[in-house]
């Protein structure tokens, strides 16, 4: 071996060193959550049955659109009015159906010790999706790369405040579209251990994504799930073509389908919260009765997207106090059915990570976690409505996520007879930090946030003066730098680049 070789192998060992010194020191990853707070409520129970009664009356007078022969087929065979592509379903079918779900189910990445349990009293976080701009490590907003998408999943990896990996958390533009979903997939697969979001655009995308999660998991996908796929209606009252081709497949392999209706407020639903939820009720009951006339039992989520627009710009606004309120009402609709729903946690509609993102952001985290909502999905990194991905606010939403889950735990009770003596020992006038009880448990009594900043004037002005954006930045560059992947078998790793080669030579990469 020559000195160079040497030196270049000692480099890598003290990294190597270093980098697992700080892993010891990090917070390990989530756990499974489970509520322990009480969800709140905005209607009454009279209330929530003329939110179900409207939306079964739009199910059964106005009818849903299904624009897919196959989908029209199925609902014409299971007995279902169908004129043109329009489907006309009764209570007790959609019903009977959606009581075939299962209500709890666990997702498992590829490390048997990342499992998410998704179910009535479980809390999930899940990181942003499909975003085609980033704002990088310098602050700039451009397009993103595959490049992107490759350090969002490492810093998925990383950070602890995630369960589940975005599969698409940014768009990689210079990948042409027909080839996307292959490298999406593969970094979701080999850059994360985690159970990760597949692609559900078409038949054929669907079943490249589902072949090269088998090629990973193998026959252990006959019984569990690994992957999650995103079914997107189009509102008002459209499931279409691409979406339902998708979810045939995940459904039939077994895996996970979360069906969301797509609501712009006053847009696209009417200009009244409880009409709002009402439509997307029956939009999301229709899809999710249909994924179990493809496959009885197919583990499914509750979805939906809901933010107000405004009437000056036409945008989406986020933190908006009637979303918070459709997020209540959704999560009281979903229990009633013996459904996991899912939120938008993390949305925010700022062009930058301020102060907008970071009040819209905290109120959309808020409003699921009062609301129990089980995948808190797009909790990390979304800014601009959803058009940008921004790596500073990713590693600062991991963090808030730490605390909410903790806040959604509620109160503990295990160490109060203990921290009561504790009251007894130091008595009037004294103080608790020397105390044994404090040494032994202040550590996870009251988390202690690495990214927000604490310090006096003094000591920030002594540490640079930096913003929580700065501060956030460099955080991503330091976990990127020393991000090791996690371990996977040479073969399997050859077997999925063998299979993104393979298909890349039999779909031409051009836009047509």
């Amino acid at each position: 071996m020559s000195d160079e070789t040497q030196t270049l192998a000692r480099r890598r060992g003290g990294r190597a060193v270093v980098a697992a010194a700080r892993q010891a020191e990090r917070t390990p990853r989530l756990p499974v959550i489970r509520y322990g707070i009480q969800p709140v409520t905005a209607a009454s129970d009279a209330h929530l049955d003329r939110i179900h009664a409207a939306s079964m009356a739009i199910l059964r007078d106005i009818g849903i659109e299904f624009r897919d022969a196959v989908a029209l087929a199925q609902w014409q065979a299971a007995g279902a009015r169908v004129e043109g592509s329009r489907v006309y379903l009764q209570e007790t079918m959609v019903m009977d159906l959606i009581d075939k779900a299962p209500s709890r189910f666990t997702i498992h990445g590829r490390n048997a010790a990342h499992v998410a349990e998704i179910g009535p009293d479980t809390m999930t976080f899940a990181t942003m999706q499909g975003a085609p701009c980033v704002r990088d490590l310098d602050g700039v907003r451009r397009a993103s790369t595959l490049e992107d998408l490759r350090n969002f999943n490492r810093l998925t990896q990383a950070l602890p405040g995630f369960h589940i990996a975005g599969g698409f958390t940014c768009e990689p533009t210079d990948i042409a579209v027909p080839w996307r979903h292959l490298e999406m997939v593969r970094t979701a697969l080999l850059d994360t251990d985690l159970p990760f979001f597949g692609l559900a655009t078409g038949h054929d995308r669907a079943m490249d994504c589902v072949a090269m999660a088998r090629l990973v998991h193998g026959s252990f996908m006959d019984d569990h799930a690994v992957m999650l796929a995103h079914i997107s209606g189009n509102s008002p009252l459209v499931w279409d073509s691409t979406m339902l081709e998708g979810l045939r497949v995940y459904a039939e392999a077994g895996q996970v389908v979360l069906l969301s209706p797509f609501v712009l407020g006053a847009a696209n639903t009417p200009a009244d919260v409880a009409a709002t939820v009402a439509q997307l009720n029956a939009e999301a009951l229709a899809c999710l009765a249909y994924a179990q006339l493809v496959r009885a039992g197919t583990r499914m989520i509750y979805g939906q997207y809901t933010v107000s627009v405004s009437m000056k710009s036409g945008a989406p606004m986020s933190g908006m106090p009637e979303v918070t309120l459709m997020n209540v009402l959704i999560g009281q609709l979903a229990r009633r059915y013996g459904l996991p729903w899912r939120t938008t946690a993390s949305q925010a509609s700022s062009k930058l990570f301020d102060a907008q993102s970071g009040y819209e952001s905290a109120t959309a985290m808020m409003s699921g976690a009062t609301a129990a909502a089980n995948l808190m999905m797009h909790a990390g990194g979304w800014d601009e409505a959803g058009l940008v991905c921004c790596m500073a606010k990713f590693v600062a939403d991991a963090e808030q996520n730490l605390l909410i889950a903790k806040y959604a735990q509620g109160v503990s009770f295990d160490n109060f007879d203990e921290a009561l003596e504790a009251v007894g020992r130091i008595g009037p006038g004294g103080h608790y930090l020397g105390d044994a009880f404090t040494l032994k448990h202040f550590r996870e009594a009251f988390i202690a946030p690495e990214m927000l900043d604490y310090l006096s004037h003094e000591q920030w002005k002594a540490k640079g003066e930096k913003s929580m954006d700065q501060r956030c930045r460099e955080k991503a560059a330091e976990l990127l730098a020393e991000y090791e992947p996690p371990p996977i078998d040479p073969a399997l790793r050859a077997a999925v680049d063998a299979f993104v080669a393979r298909r890349q030579s039999e779909i031409s990469p051009a836009i047509s």
